[in-house]
């Protein structure tokens, strides 16, 4: 995984702790699980595709405006006079720059992000997966592999992140940190230009705004794919309007498959998925072997020791 000095000197400054977790996602060869029902699980398997679905629409109903909020919040605090006191000190009226671009900008982050949540997954949960999560989400997981997840592309114009699990406090130390690097990289930044300076803030009030969460979400240990269509347009996402839950609602389908030339890499079924793991429901047998039949389609290697039934003892009904 090579990233450009650019990035990653934005991400030191801007996202303290990103690429380490990132780093680490390829180190430690972590996976990652997608919790969902047995029906959304059987139409991602057949079709070979992801739906992004509006983050006005998911499950945590205060997706996007948590950020949002929180936002405004901190940085109308002492910290926040702190950082902006700083980042006046390289550009003056850089802050009200930021400001504009946000409020140009803000509404269609709440609107137009489409988003696909997975977990990372820990060994130790081979066997029965979580259960918050299946309490949550549904009664199947589907285990997959980091390939896709720490591609560096811009072909896909899709992209993930590991999701910030901040309070207000949280936040205000998080917002501390980043201030710190501002004031240690006061040099590096002015050789920049204000524009891209104001960029950089952008892009750091983006991911506060689209990835993160109330803390008491924080075993989900989320890491957020997301699609921006109004900001650029993917050549591997199909839009469809579909209703969901009584909603008609557009989504985009991202094609699973392994496609280089357009940013997807060992994204087909065969090459991404790790296992399933059946969760706690009344017929742990039948879904077993419907899932087999399903792999064995699909052409997937072993299939029938690629799906397990999760051994928490868990009433359904």
């Amino acid at each position: 995984m090579e990233i450009d000095e650019a990035t990653r000197k934005f991400n030191e400054i801007f996202n303290p702790g990103l690429l380490e977790e990132t780093f680490a996602v390829l180190k430690e060869q972590k996976r990652f699980v997608y919790y969902t029902s047995s029906d959304t699980a059987m139409k991602l398997l057949r079709n070979q595709e992801l739906w992004f679905r509006n983050a006005t629409v998911m499950n945590d109903f205060s997706e996007v405006s948590y950020g949002l909020e929180l936002i405004q919040s901190v940085f109308s605090g002492p910290e926040g006079k702190r950082f902006r006191e700083a980042v006046e000190g390289i550009f003056p009226d850089t802050i009200s720059k930021a400001d504009a671009l946000l409020s140009e900008w803000e509404r269609d982050w709440r609107l137009e992000t489409y988003i696909a949540c997975v977990s990372v997954h820990d060994r130790s949960e081979d066997q029965r997966g979580r259960l918050s999560m299946w309490r949550a989400y549904g009664d199947i997981a589907l285990v997959v592999n980091n390939t896709p997840m720490i591609a560096v592309t811009d072909l896909l114009a899709v992209y993930s992140v590991p999701v910030l699990y901040l309070s207000e406090r949280e936040l205000t130390g998080y917002l501390s940190n980043i201030t710190d690097n501002i004031l240690i990289n006061r040099s590096y930044l002015a050789d920049l230009g204000q524009s891209v300076l104001v960029t950089y803030i952008h892009n750091m009030l983006f991911r506060f705004a689209i990835a993160t969460k109330h803390p008491g979400f924080r075993e989900e240990n989320e890491w957020r794919l997301y699609y921006r269509p109004t900001e650029r347009q993917s050549p591997m996402m199909k839009k469809e309007a579909v209703v969901l839950n009584r909603v008609p609602q557009i989504v985009h389908k991202l094609q699973l498959t392994n496609d280089p030339e357009n940013g997807l890499y060992g994204a087909d079924i065969p090459s991404l998925l790790e296992r399933i793991i059946v969760g706690p429901n009344e017929y742990p047998y039948v879904s077993y072997g419907a899932f087999v039949d399903i792999l064995t389609d699909l052409k997937v290697e072993d299939a029938h020791n690629k799906v397990v039934v999760s051994d928490i003892p868990l009433r359904t009904s």
